[in-house]
């Protein structure tokens, strides 16, 4: 009976390292629930670094409440711009323009009002094993110069992009070899012509597989940037692209973001270590950690908040955490597939596809937002059978790739 009870009690405990969005949100819904929370950051302080993000309306769905301290613009349009070509989607929900530091700020507040403990100053290590073969977690206080050690229960991996506590499971979300790629943005003064509730995209092939983005943070700013595979890459590119724009950097913002791969997975068990039954593992990945982030746009907010949704119900429900993430990576995979046609596109290609967008294609688009891939998926080929052609013929037939692509 004495040893059920402290199973129980260490089932009852959750660590979760990293106090990243989705890290808090997860630590929100466990201690709301009753169990015992505490989340370790690295950083000695609890001050979230600054970006400003777009998302979808999903992220009101995903969280259960609209997070309105977060938001400070709304966007109605995305006006999409190729070397020749251009469309215009008018959006029937508008995305969200977030502060990133905002929202942390806002899900630290909750998830402390329901019982989670953050110990900031704390570095995850390793996990060892006591006298009885039990996980036992190392971290290093870097406030106070010493390694400490805590009980682990269940253990959420929240600690973003480079995740220590993924890389020592030798897990296949290692194994790929795909390094995260590089987001750089710079704050600027909104330019003449640009309104407040219209996103500019511009694929560039010659610059990036992705493209550069124009988010408008208010009527008077905006922040200008892209994804490309290296820091230095990125920033080179947007200088130049600034430059072009006769825009003034006020200031810069950057992160690495890993795209999910269909080798990722989100649990995992380190070897020699006994498992817990709850979840189905004793080590759970979410948010970035885990790969959450869609392929297509690069965007991982509400992936990732979506993944500590499902890793908070599958331990308060004993469920299997990779079969509550079902849904999640199904949407994951078909972004991922996109992208793959996508980064067989020229220039060309491009101005094609937008000329493509009719009417029909963009209502699909407007009612469709990019978290509910899975519908438009099949909706978007019978809208226009001429986009699945061209997506064929930069698979089959791809142009020269420009210099700077993969």
């Amino acid at each position: 009976m004495l040893q059920n009870q402290l199973v129980t009690m260490e089932q009852n405990r959750v660590t979760i390292i990293g106090a990243s969005s989705a890290g808090l949100f997860a630590a929100y819904l466990l201690a709301r629930a009753g169990r015992q929370v505490r989340i370790y950051e690295a950083a000695e302080t609890l001050e979230p670094t600054p970006r400003t993000v777009i998302v979808t309306s999903e992220i009101n769905r995903v969280l259960g409440f609209v997070p309105e301290k977060a938001i400070i613009n709304c966007i109605y349009h995305i006006e999409l711009f190729s070397r020749n070509a251009s469309a215009r989607v008018t959006l029937a929900q508008p995305d969200l323009v977030m502060e990133r530091e905002r929202l942390i700020r806002l899900l630290m507040e909750r998830a402390r009002k329901a019982g989670a403990e953050i110990s900031p100053g704390h570095r995850f290590l390793n996990l060892a094993r006591d006298g009885k073969n039990r996980p036992i977690l190392r971290l290093e206080n870097r406030i106070r110069g010493k390694v400490e050690e805590d009980r682990a229960g269940i253990i959420l991996g929240a600690d973003g992009a480079l995740s220590q506590v993924a890389q020592p499971l030798q897990s296949p979300i290692r194994r790929d070899g795909r390094a995260p790629v590089s987001i750089v943005q710079a704050e600027v003064v909104l330019p003449p012509g640009a309104k407040a509730d219209t996103v500019q995209v511009w694929f560039e092939r010659g610059d990036t597989r992705f493209f550069y983005w124009l988010i408008p943070e208010s009527p008077t700013h905006a922040a200008v940037g892209l994804a490309a595979e290296s820091q230095q890459e990125a920033h080179q590119h947007l200088t130049h692209f600034l430059s072009q724009h006769n825009l003034e950097a006020l200031e810069f913002q950057a992160a690495q973001v890993p795209l999910y791969t269909f080798r990722a997975r989100a649990s995992a068990r380190p070897a020699g270590l006994p498992a817990l039954k709850q979840a189905g593992a004793n080590i759970l990945l979410v948010g970035d950690a885990a790969k959450q982030v869609k392929a297509t746009t690069v965007g991982g907010v509400v992936a990732g908040l979506r993944g500590a949704r499902a890793a908070a119900e599958a331990i308060i429900g004993q469920r299997d955490y990779e079969e509550e993430l079902r849904g999640l990576k199904r949407e994951l995979g078909l972004h991922l597939f996109l992208r793959r046609f996508l980064d067989r596109f020229t220039d060309d290609h491009y101005d094609e596809l937008l000329h493509l967008l009719n009417g029909r294609a963009r209502g699909i688009l407007a009612t469709r937002n990019r978290d509910q891939m899975a519908g438009a998926f099949w909706e978007l080929p019978l809208a226009q059978p001429r986009g699945l052609l061209l997506g064929l013929r930069a698979i089959l037939r791809p142009g020269k790739v420009a210099d700077g692509g993969p």
